[in-house]
């Protein structure tokens, strides 16, 4: 006798709504520290382009400005891995925190501000100077494919899955419906944004960062805390 789903296809209570509804919910903006540093991104505004160079002069002479970053300043730093996947074919691919040679969709981070508060680092992000080489832009998935870069196309990988016999499924079918089908352009539309503060806390030796996300990192050092955003 099959035992009854617990969850699934039931109506659950919610846990989550009483300190959001009550004002008690806790979110990265919600969390500062004394001397902390606001960060803004510069954000290409070309879909496709070589960057011929960064000027961040005009940012850095507004006092209060801390730092600006380019991907020179982080070039230590691993490009972001891919989540839930183990596919080799893939990590050619993988993004850098801020772009490096060329960009490749308008939005794609290219600096990173640092001033002592929001405000004075929002104008200063719009103060860098970037002078990037358009490039061929791609507006049809189904059309030829680009280049990603001198060595990798923009066809990434074909992954074909499949069980049993399929060829056989084929040849033995009555009638066999192809669809040729188109996904519009989605986003997801949260109740808090990105964003993460941290600190790094001398007595422990630990860097303390809070921030919100929905897949469990793997932390080898250090201590992490999540948000209940």
């Amino acid at each position: 006798m099959n035992e009854p789903l617990k969850v699934i296809g039931r109506s659950v209570p919610r846990l989550e709504d009483r300190p959001l509804l009550t004002g008690r919910g806790r979110f990265a903006a919600d969390i500062n520290f004394s001397g902390q540093h606001h960060m803004r991104i510069v954000r290409s505004q070309i879909a496709h382009g070589m960057i011929k160079s960064i000027d961040p002069a005009a940012a850095l002479a507004l006092p209060g400005v801390h730092a600006v970053w380019t991907f020179a300043d982080i070039a230590h730093v691993p490009p972001i891995g891919f989540r839930l996947t183990g596919l080799t074919e893939l990590e050619p691919y993988r993004q850098t925190a801020l772009a490096q040679d060329r960009v490749r969709y308008v939005g794609e981070p290219v600096a990173a501000v640092f001033a002592s508060d929001p405000y004075l680092a929002e104008d200063a992000a719009d103060l860098v100077a970037l002078d990037i080489e358009a490039l061929p832009v791609i507006l049809d998935a189904a059309g030829e494919p680009g280049r990603f870069d001198d060595a990798h196309g923009t066809d990434a990988a074909v992954i074909e899955k499949g069980r049993g016999d399929i060829a056989a499924a084929f040849a033995a079918a009555h009638d066999i419906v192809a669809l040729d089908l188109q996904i519009g352009r989605h986003s997801g539309v949260p109740l808090e944004t990105r964003g993460a503060i941290a600190r790094y806390d001398r007595g422990r030796g630990i860097l303390e960062m809070h921030g919100r996300w929905q897949v469990e990192q793997d932390v080898p050092t250090g201590a992490l805390r999540q948000t209940a955003g």
